[in-house]
């Protein structure tokens, strides 16, 4: 699964590697979590947009909306199985945002987190669906919302967990949010050949309310026997 990310990259970085004509102030955020807005990147007639969406949603079949029960990532295996997405797959595809994500093992009878990034460290974007409401509502942002899809995980980091999110080819960010539905699940497959490179980092990742750089630094063994 994913439960936390982060983007620190630069707004100019961003512009560029998205192919975006505006774009929105963002500050570096190194400890995103669900139930927050995150950036994400949609297909505007013939541009790209850039909008704030709340990572996560409560799927149509949830009956009490109440429940902890909340739908942050969705099997890419799975996709077409799922009645509330089934439909409206097609026009509910985006971008979303990152430069790395974040991972919990248990090791020593607690959980450690550990950072996962590309071996080039540059940003990249997961694949990403909307819920039904950013459709009809897209101009009243605290009714948009999103989910990460998830896949299989890459053996050089199943050792951390069994799923991690899909991270898209950059050659394929048109085919994800543009083309028909076939070529965009030949598109959730693009992620099998990435590099992935993990780190164990501060048990304080698992504070939402703590999202500071020190978060991606390196968190040795001898730090966590102070916990």
């Amino acid at each position: 699964m994913c439960g936390r990310y982060s983007l620190k990259e630069a707004p100019d970085v961003l512009k560029s590697h998205f192919q975006l004509n505006t774009f929105l102030n963002i500050q570096p955020r190194y400890n995103i979590a669900p139930t927050q807005l995150a950036p994400i990147v949609t297909k505007d007639k013939t541009d790209r947009k850039l909008s704030m969406l709340k990572w996560g949603f409560f799927s149509r079949e949830q009956t009490n909306p109440s429940s902890k029960n909340y739908l942050i990532n969705l099997r890419a295996e799975t996709l077409l199985e799922n009645h509330s997405l089934r439909k409206t797959f097609p026009n509910r595809r985006c971008l979303v945002l990152a430069d790395g994500f974040y991972e919990w093992k248990k090791e020593y009878n607690k959980k450690q987190p550990y950072r996962i990034h590309l071996a080039i460290n540059n940003v990249f974007a997961f694949a990403g669906i909307l819920d039904e409401g950013s459709l009809t509502n897209f101009n009243q942002r605290k009714q948009n919302k999103f989910v990460i899809i998830t896949t299989e995980a890459l053996t050089s980091i199943s050792h951390i967990h069994k799923r991690m999110p899909v991270i898209l080819k950059r050659e394929n960010y048109a085919s994800w949010l543009d083309d028909d539905p076939k070529l965009a699940f030949l598109a959730l497959k693009s992620c099998a050949g990435f590099g992935l490179r993990s780190y164990k980092v501060s048990p304080m990742l698992g504070n939402t309310e703590h999202d500071s750089p020190d978060l991606l630094n390196k968190y040795s063994d001898t730090q966590l026997s102070l916990f």
